[in-house]
């Protein structure tokens, strides 16, 4: 995998992960923890978010055979996905990651660590998607190696960021995480239009014409 694909990769998985932007949906959910807990939740939501993904990375292909999926097809329809979600982060809405009543119902739980902060609020379908994505363009084993050490290393990120949460949205405060959001919204769009430009190219050739 090129420096240049890795790159675009880990930026577009950082921007859908947002472990940043998510901090403040993170410490809304724990803030009734003591400390030690909201750490456990943090790693434990950290390590749902890595054997997520990287069971997609190793057997997403699998999957895409059994349903008949094309890897262009899984482009332009993860572009869309992606695309979505981007919007939602740039205008600051989060009704794509889990509803309000989820989000309640999430707070009277003994664990909230796998559902709903890994799946879906950091690993969500757009989450799945661009991995599912990378791994099916570049098939490669030391591709995927390089996949996986980017998700293990977000995943880390995440945890570490989730286990100093509370200090971590004081310093940014409601603006700051906001705009972090908007920002990642926007990178998200962008990547986007080339995933989907890809898989439509792909789907009708007419196009790269």
């Amino acid at each position: 995998m090129g420096e240049a694909a890795l790159s675009t990769f880990v930026a577009a998985l950082f921007s859908m992960m947002n472990p940043i932007g998510n901090v403040g949906i993170f410490v809304g959910m724990t803030t009734d923890r003591d400390a030690a807990e909201v750490r456990k939740i943090a790693w434990k939501c950290a390590l749902a978010c890595a054997v997520t993904l990287l069971t997609v990375i190793w057997t997403g292909g699998l999957l895409l055979t059994f349903f008949g999926i094309t890897v262009d097809e899984l482009r332009a329809a993860g572009g869309i996905i992606v695309m979505l979600i981007g919007l939602h982060m740039l205008f600051n809405k989060s009704g794509h990651k889990t509803s309000a009543t989820e989000t309640d119902d999430a707070k009277t739980r003994d664990s909230i660590a796998v559902v709903p902060l890994a799946i879906p609020i950091v690993a969500g379908p757009g989450t799945i998607a661009t991995v599912l994505v990378a791994a099916e363009r570049h098939p490669g084993l030391m591709a995927r190696v390089d996949i996986s050490l980017a998700v293990i290393l977000l995943s880390i990120l995440t945890g570490l960021l989730f286990a100093y949460s509370k200090p971590v949205a004081a310093w940014l405060g409601e603006s700051g995480m906001a705009v972090v959001t908007r920002i990642m919204g926007m990178v998200l769009v962008a990547i986007a239009m080339g995933m989907l430009a890809s898989g439509l190219t792909g789907l009708i050739p007419a196009l790269a014409g």
